[in-house]
């Protein structure tokens, strides 16, 4: 539960969660400008302001990044290597019988694209989940007459995933102490054993959560206190010059 410890002891955590969706959404709104450099300079803003401001080291920042990085790989190899038509030029082609596939100078371009803009929406979101609680997010949203159910749906998914990362983590030590993973064979056995069990463990516990609230009066609504937070201009200006500045560098270095 890493990012959710952070998003409780940060820096920024009594700044008005509004603030901080707002910065996050509309630096990923700017973020969707055709533009590599200017999604690197996100990803520069988002990782200097978690770090100097909402004092998460960097160290974590950076690892958390790694994180998607094998599936933007993924998908950058995929938009990289296509189907060439006859007579194009190509930077690599492969011959094959009925067609030629290859990597040609505009799908470089496009996959470099893709992998900037990934990267820069996911600092984006790391910023939103490193500073603001989920609850606290889902007190905006509720005030912006987000459907209940919704809401509800992503505050037991989100408590859920962690319960499910620490069952699954206990579970996985528990076997590798017993040399459950000591060939392939054995790995695929400990790793089906692991799944079925997670699968148990969570449905038991979506029906004790269910039971445990019908015993509290639960009528179809999750209700929780909240806390008030108070708006402030200093950082309205700040989040209004930063996507100005960002809009200046996509103008700047367009094309």
């Amino acid at each position: 539960m890493l990012i959710d410890n952070y998003a409780y002891l940060n820096k920024l955590k009594d700044v008005h969660p509004a603030e901080k969706l707002l910065f996050a959404l509309a630096t990923m709104a700017v973020g969707f400008i055709p533009n590599a450099l200017l999604n690197l300079a996100i990803v520069l803003m988002m990782g200097t302001v978690l770090v100097f401001k909402a004092g998460i080291p960097a160290r974590i920042f950076l690892k958390m990044l790694l994180i998607p990085f094998s599936f933007i790989i993924i998908g950058m190899l995929t938009m990289m290597v296509n189907v060439i038509p006859a007579g194009s030029n190509a930077l690599i082609k492969l011959s094959l019988p009925d067609f030629n596939v290859g990597i040609t100078l505009e799908s470089m371009k496009m996959s470099g694209l893709l992998f900037s803009r990934s990267m820069a929406m996911v600092s984006c979101l790391y910023f939103l989940a490193f500073t603001t609680p989920v609850m606290d997010i889902v007190a905006v949203l509720r005030s912006m007459k987000v459907p209940v159910l919704l809401l509800e749906l992503m505050e037991l998914i989100y408590r859920f995933l962690f319960v499910l990362m620490e069952t699954s983590e206990k579970i996985y030590i528990s076997q590798a102490s017993r040399l459950g993973y000591i060939n392939a064979k054995t790995s695929v056995h400990s790793l089906g054993r692991l799944a079925s069990s997670l699968l148990v463990k969570s449905w038991r516990d979506s029906e004790s959560l269910y039971i445990s609230l019908e015993a509290r009066g639960y009528d179809g609504e999750l209700r929780v206190l909240t806390r008030s937070f108070p708006i402030s201009q200093r950082n309205i200006f700040f989040i209004v010059l930063a996507e100005f500045l960002l809009l200046i560098l996509a103008w700047l270095f367009r094309g």
